[in-house]
């Protein structure tokens, strides 16, 4: 029996099966809730495309800010991370490529989509890395893709050796398509493939409309000692601090009088980002042991207000605990709003305060 089907039915970013330790793992909810999509009714084959409500509330506009994925030589403008693929996937999954990730295709039908996407074929983009614009394009065919990282044992039977060991038939690309398809669930976005393409787009990390001004990306700077201590002074304000530092506390395995930010020597990473006038502090507090009896994480983002750095005001703007790690500020909605981004994610502020979207791909892998 094959793994793919059982697999797909517990598709998490990190798999636990086979772990045997607890973990006492603290992890704070951003700011802004994830959201419940349920499917649509599929509509009858004829129907008019209908605007389809965001996958998360305040999504960006795709002319002002789209992910980009470069596989396997082909780079795509993502369209929509959270793709309705029940009312505008058809046909059998393809096998684009069985290597790291598993990369599958899906036809669309066109009549299925938002008219607003549609149009968005033929326009011309700039693609931007982290110093800043790296190559053009204009927006092609549209499509679903779906990346996975299936479990090893996966792997082997694709190829040919059941879990145990025992000999089976080599699964096809068919046969693989549809497996990786199936549970790669969080891993599936609709994109356009960009064609037309000058420069080099393999540092590509989001694309814009080309009529547009260039925007202007800011690079991470190490915090310096003193602005990094006073950060994680105020990280011991946080709402989630008490409550990761009381399962700390209950773990039997804290140390008397180090704090649990600093337990088996651990460290909060505390970066800057200046830029357009205004500062930007982001902290990350990650300690203690995936599948051990204790893991904090902790994140924040503050932008610092009045004085000089020394004497400024923090001001919170986000709080949680994801594995989040921005490289990049840069400014992409019109309200001036700071968008920190990192590999395949982005930290922007929506209507319910900041939040983290990701485009990264579903690992099926136990930690332990």
């Amino acid at each position: 029996m094959r793994l793919g089907s059982a697999l797909a039915a517990l598709l998490i970013v990190v798999s636990a099966v086979g772990c045997s330790k607890r973990e006492a793992l603290v992890k704070i909810p951003s700011v802004e809730p994830s959201a419940v999509v349920l499917p649509a009714p599929a509509p009858a084959p004829s129907a008019p495309g209908t605007e389809k409500a965001p996958g998360m509330p305040g999504d960006i506009d795709p002319s002002l800010f789209a992910h980009v994925l470069v596989e396997h030589g082909k780079t795509y403008v993502v369209l929509d991370a959270s793709p309705d693929v029940d009312r505008w996937a058809q046909g059998a999954p393809t096998l684009v490529s069985d290597e790291s990730p598993v990369v599958t295709r899906r036809e669309i039908v066109p009549t299925t989509l938002p008219a607003s996407l549609v149009r968005r074929i033929g326009t011309p983009v700039r693609l931007y890395g982290p110093p800043g614009a790296v190559c053009e394009g204009k927006l092609g065919p549209i499509s679903l893709i779906s990346r996975v990282e299936p479990e090893y044992n996966v792997r082997q039977q694709w190829k040919g050796e059941d879990y145990d060991g025992t000999p089976i038939p080599p699964a096809n690309a068919e046969q693989i398509a549809e497996e990786a398809w199936s549970m790669a669930e969080g891993g599936r976005s609709l994109v356009a493939e960009l064609g037309d393409v000058q420069g080099d787009c393999k540092d590509a990390m989001f694309a814009r409309d080309r009529d547009f001004p260039l925007a202007r990306p800011f690079t991470v700077k190490d915090a310096p000692t003193a602005l990094a201590t006073r950060a994680a002074a105020e990280m011991r304000n946080l709402a989630g601090y008490a409550e990761i530092d009381e399962a700390y506390q209950g773990s039997g395995i804290q140390t008397p009088d180090v704090p649990w930010e600093q337990h088996n020597g651990a460290t909060p990473t505390v970066k800057v980002f200046s830029g357009e006038g205004a500062t930007y502090v982001w902290l990350d507090a990650d300690a203690g042991e995936v599948c051990s009896e204790f893991r904090g994480k902790l994140t924040a983002l503050w932008k610092l207000e009045g004085g000089s750095t020394k004497d400024a005001r923090f001001v919170k703007l986000y709080e949680g605990a994801d594995d989040f790690l921005p490289s990049t500020l840069v400014h992409l909605d019109r309200d001036g709003s700071p968008s920190l981004l990192g590999y395949q994610s982005v930290l922007r502020k929506g209507p319910s305060g900041f939040a983290v979207r990701s485009v990264s791909v579903p690992y099926f892998l136990c930690p332990c």
